[in-house]
């Protein structure tokens, strides 16, 4: 991974929807190397390493996960988190109106996806993204 692109993080207990997220991600050249975690206290302890003015981190999440789930994740970051340049899309099979509601609560939170994600998806996001996704 080149140092001036972001890095990317998909949390979700899932080990299909894990492998499934991962392609999507490289398929759509948003990351050659996504970093996978099935547990949400695993991942936080990661991109804490990073916490610095130059790290830009895009993190795909899941709402429901045991011991940390992704409204404590988000608690977490926002706690903890002090320098890294952070987005989140909440991705979720939770189809509710309260859930998409909450994550509006979290300045992180920058969409909020229903799973799997697909093509479409991460190509309006990269183009969305673009520059920030790449830029150092």
């Amino acid at each position: 991974m080149k140092e001036s692109q972001a890095r990317i993080y998909i949390i979700d207990d899932d080990p299909g929807v894990l492998f499934l997220h991962k392609i999507m991600v490289k398929e759509g050249k948003l990351s050659d190397d996504p970093i996978t975690h099935s547990d949400a206290g695993k991942a936080f302890e990661s991109i804490l390493l990073l916490d610095k003015h130059s790290s830009r981190i895009l993190v795909f999440l899941d709402i429901n996960m045991p011991h940390i789930d992704g409204w404590d994740f988000l608690d977490l970051l926002e706690n903890n988190v002090n320098h890294a340049d952070i987005k989140v899309i909440m991705v979720t099979s939770s189809l509710s109106k309260a859930d998409r509601e909450k994550s509006k609560e979290f300045a992180r939170v920058i969409d909020f996806w229903e799973k799997p994600i697909d093509e479409e998806q991460v190509a309006v996001l990269k183009s969305k993204l673009g520059d920030w996704l790449l830029s150092s």
